[in-house]
């Protein structure tokens, strides 16, 4: 596997080189059309159940059954769609390795706390996503790769490639917000809109 943890800011081979990441990538997209697809699926059983065998009493409870799923299956197809980000983060940025960069906030929630790429010295967080909550409620400290600035997006995962995840913050992206202007190298800059995120000029 083609990788240089040690070093610091961007130097080393991008994460998408080496085959491991692609096939991890793979199984995270699966593992995510699976979830939408099953949502799918569950959502046409609960409606074939409600108009051909309940009840007319019961319509209202299998509503609102109908409707939690249609919800579940459009959060995983939100999912999916991060996969094109994720790769694109996977072709501009290598891997790095941090240990105990898995945080939970006072209010319970998960953070990734990484190196500034342009200052090492100085630390970034991102929030984490649901997955990594029992990981940091059981005090994992264990070393995590990343792949990316967090100062705008990353890919994370631990060291197996397992339990990979995507992490952004919202000035990357949300054009609600003002894009990050300050102490961003110009090879930071160039990576950044390599990987479609927005920094101020």
């Amino acid at each position: 596997m083609t990788t240089n943890l040690n070093k610091q800011g961007f130097d080393g081979p991008v994460a998408w080189d080496t085959a491991r990441t692609r096939s991890a990538l793979l199984r995270w997209t699966l593992w995510h059309l699976a979830k939408f697809l099953g949502w799918v699926a569950l959502w046409w059983g609960a409606l074939y159940v409600t108009v051909v065998l309940l009840p007319v009493g019961a319509v209202v409870f299998m509503v609102v059954v109908l409707c939690a799923f249609a919800v579940l299956a459009r959060l995983a197809l939100a999912r999916l769609w991060r996969f094109r980000r994720m790769r694109r983060v996977l072709q501009v940025y290598p891997w790095r390795q941090q240990s105990s960069a898995v945080r939970l906030t006072k209010g319970k929630e998960p953070v990734f706390v990484l190196p500034n790429p342009d200052r090492p010295g100085e630390t970034v967080s991102l929030k984490g996503t649901v997955r990594w909550v029992s990981a940091a409620r059981k005090g994992f400290d264990g070393d995590v790769w990343y792949a990316g600035d967090p100062r705008f997006a990353c890919v994370i995962a631990k060291p197996d490639l397992t339990a990979v995840s995507y992490a952004a913050q919202p000035t990357a992206y949300d054009s609600r917000t003002s894009p990050r202007r300050k102490g961003v190298s110009p090879e930071a800059r160039r990576r950044a809109r390599a990987i479609g995120a927005r920094v101020a000029d």
